[in-house]
């Protein structure tokens, strides 16, 4: 049952307020006897029902494997990025503490920024310009470190790979952002649901109760999978949404 309250409040109400409108107006339409019209065809009806039906269950699996892909490329860049930002924390621990003090602080403040304020922004569409400059501090600390011995000069070229590895991982985050699934998909697997519900409204049950049931449960099923298709839409809001937990531990594990 537990899982069921991962559902806002507010949408398990809108589906509440769907099913049981979707079953009165089964329950108005069958009262108006317009089930009689296709008594005849109650055979083709559960046929063109069944046609649908595997065919919405085709494009959206089709739908979900996209979505999943992108919202799982994203998680893969979350971690490569902290993951490279903390090699850069751990590789840089033989360097003396007036050189490696600056990078370290920057790496805090931009793990901070991205925590607090980037990911909102994400989630809203809007730019990310104040942790973009505070990524690029981390790189000029990198940049400005100065290799006086070659053992120094190995350790900063690695760190250097290490910054420009982050670098690619936080570019690639960031364009992942902007995909969202194509609108012509969406309008397809509602408009294919849409018709599985419009037939069954009109199919001939023989029993009322049967009837209103089928539709309650079909309409109950058909809300959520749409409720999960667009709210893993966009990976950094909604009630499934990618973490920034990797950042943070970046300020309160790593020194």
């Amino acid at each position: 049952m537990q899982s069921v309250y991962i559902i806002p409040g507010t949408t398990r109400l809108r589906g509440a307020k769907m099913i049981i409108g979707a079953a009165a107006l089964y329950l108005a339409l069958r009262l108006a006897g317009l089930h009689k019209l296709f008594q005849n065809d109650a055979e083709g009806m559960g046929v063109l029902v069944q046609i649908i039906g595997t065919l919405y269950s085709v494009v959206y699996a089709f739908a979900i494997y996209v979505i999943w892909g992108q919202f799982t490329s994203v998680e893969n860049q979350i971690l490569k990025e902290s993951g490279a930002l903390k090699d850069l924390l751990v590789f840089s621990q033989s360097l003396k503490e007036t050189a490696r003090e600056p990078m370290v602080r920057s790496v805090k403040i931009y793990a901070r920024g991205v925590a607090e304020t980037e990911w909102k922004a994400l989630s809203a569409g809007e730019d990310t310009d104040k942790t973009e400059k505070m990524f690029v501090a981390i790189i000029s600390g990198v940049t400005e470190l100065k290799p006086v011995d070659d053992t120094e000069r190995a350790l900063y070229q690695r760190l250097l790979d290490i910054a420009n590895q982050a670098s690619s991982h936080r570019d690639e985050r960031l364009s992942l952002r902007a995909k969202r699934m194509p609108g012509t998909l969406l309008v397809f697997v509602t408009l294919t649901a849409s018709m599985i519900l419009f037939l069954l409204l009109f199919f001939p049950f023989r029993n009322v109760a049967l009837g209103m049931v089928s539709i309650g449960i079909t309409t109950m099923l058909l809300f959520f999978a749409h409720f999960v298709l667009t709210d893993l839409d966009n990976p950094f809001e909604g009630t499934w949404n990618v973490s920034s937990q990797a950042f943070v531990e970046l300020i309160t594990k790593y020194r």
